[in-house]
């Protein structure tokens, strides 16, 4: 909630971080994304995805693109395979590494993130666009990236700083924001907020057994890009999805589980990916894998939760829009 009205502090450091630099890097780094980052302006970052070449979802990611390197921000989960397939597919002058323990990510998210990290830092917030990043400096006199990025909806920022600037930014952080109503916040909330979002997460909503046309992640599908898995996903979309990720509002008190049976006019029609308490909403919330004839808002449906079940209607992505 505080997210919502003011801002919240998360520590991220337990992300994935590679760093692929050299001669050729943004060439090379396309090939293995469904988005390529060879024409995009230094400070630019994208979300994307590595496929198998089956063409499912490899792993899911944030790449920061900086001056003379890419950085990659991937799921803890990831970490080592994007890593090691990376690092076994890089040409000569390529260099790829795990920078995981050098760089820290601390992140503000929130209507009032701007002016709280702005006492922060000498770079002008109000200059650095959603989407971008920058090279600046946080409180201390330490080297950061400064990206206005986020996972929660809201504006925020994620700071990636070396470990002995990421301690004296986080408590500094809730110094500057105990009168701007900023909480320290964890991976619960970040939870709640990301699913009112409907972002999925890899190893809940995503897997290699799933692909971006079942998950609603087209949009980060460059169709135009030579990528690994490419010619997978296009016989998967000729075939046609048998399922796709779905929003749903439950009506109840009870919170929808992985893997409650989800059911229409009596029959089983899918199971739900994640559930919980959408605080804003004042409700359960849940994602699950309908037939896509299904996947239409204000269709009801059915969810057993506890051996009973309980009316739920299609949502509209997302759950919670902020208004700009």
């Amino acid at each position: 909630m505080y997210v919502r009205i003011s801002a919240a502090v998360f520590d991220l450091s337990y992300l994935g971080r590679i760093e692929v630099r050299g001669k050729g890097h943004r060439r090379f780094l396309s090939r293995h994304l469904t988005r390529s980052v060879e024409r995009l302006p230094e400070g630019k970052c994208i979300c994307a995805l590595l496929l198998t070449e089956e063409g499912t979802i490899f792993a899911d990611c944030m790449v920061y693109v900086l001056r003379g390197r890419c950085t990659v921000s991937v799921n803890p989960l990831n970490t080592e395979k994007v890593y090691r397939r990376l690092a076994g597919d890089a040409p000569d002058g390529v260099d790829v590494r795990d920078i995981s323990e050098k760089w820290l990510c601390i992140s503000v998210q929130g209507r009032r993130s701007a002016p709280i990290l702005q006492h922060l830092t000498d770079m002008d917030l109000s200059l650095l666009r959603t989407g971008f990043a920058c090279e600046a400096f946080c409180v201390g006199g330490h080297e950061a990236v400064i990206a206005r990025t986020g996972y929660s909806g809201e504006d925020g920022f994620e700071v990636l700083v070396p470990p002995d600037g990421a301690y004296s930014l986080f408590d500094s952080l809730l110094q500057v924001g105990t009168h701007q109503h900023l909480v320290p916040a964890g991976t619960g909330a970040r939870f709640s907020l990301r699913l009112e979002a409907c972002f999925p997460l890899y190893g809940k909503e995503i897997d290699e057994e799933t692909d971006p046309l079942e998950a609603g992640l087209e949009r980060f599908v460059d169709w135009e890009n030579d990528f690994v898995g490419k010619a997978g996903l296009l016989k998967r979309k000729e075939d046609g999805a048998k399922r796709t990720l779905t929003p749903l509002k439950i009506d109840g008190p009870r919170i929808a589980r992985e893997d409650d049976a989800v059911f229409f006019r009596g029959e089983l029609v899918g199971r739900v990916a994640r559930g919980t308490f959408s605080p804003v909403m004042k409700q359960p919330i849940a994602t699950a894998f309908l037939h896509p004839d299904l996947n239409r808002a204000g269709t009801t449906v059915e969810v057993a939760i506890r051996g009973k079940r309980y009316p739920a209607v299609v949502a509209r992505k997302p759950f919670y829009f902020v208004k700009r």
